[in-house]
């Protein structure tokens, strides 16, 4: 009894994320018309994806006891077929939780509609006003050579004309 005390305990530390999984999965399917096509397909897949890989998940924290209980078989072929079905279920976590979560943010992004711009400037001219009539002044004077500390050589220049 004392070898199933592991697998209760890690079948119960995989069941809320099986739940949240079940629950997102009935939402995703009942309230299909809240999201685009696109995006509830992207959902569904990811959440395919994650309840797999939590299922298999809790079924190897099931098997774990008895791939373990090296008493009646063999201990080196035992012990080869748990680091065989150790390193395949590593495996299918380390794929199968980030390929399930960028699918779920993927329909998270696909869901969203593209933000028009806040102004159109294609159509933008500049407004006619007081500088209509004025030639432009051109580019600005070099700016003096700095020192070691900041500073120029040179006075300020003197203070431009105002317009009228």
């Amino acid at each position: 009894m004392e070898l199933f005390g592991y697998s209760i305990l890690q079948i119960g530390g995989e069941l809320p994320t099986l739940a949240v999984l079940v629950t997102g999965l009935v939402l995703a399917v009942a309230r299909r018309g809240r999201l685009p096509g696109r995006a509830r397909a992207l959902m569904l897949s990811g959440i395919a994806v994650l309840l797999v890989v939590s299922l298999m998940a809790m079924a190897w924290a099931f098997a774990v006891p008895h791939l373990l209980d090296f008493r009646s078989i063999d201990g080196g072929a035992a012990l080869g077929r748990f680091r065989l079905f150790s390193m395949a279920m590593s495996l299918v976590g380390w794929i199968g939780y980030p390929v399930g979560l960028g699918l779920l943010v993927a329909a998270a992004l696909a869901g969203r509609p593209v933000a028009a711009p806040a102004v159109d400037w294609a159509g933008w001219t500049p407004p006619a006003g007081d500088d209509a009539g004025h030639a432009d002044p051109g580019p600005p004077p070099p700016a003096p050579a700095a020192t070691q500390w900041g500073a120029t050589d040179r006075p300020a220049p003197p203070p431009a004309p105002e317009r009228p």
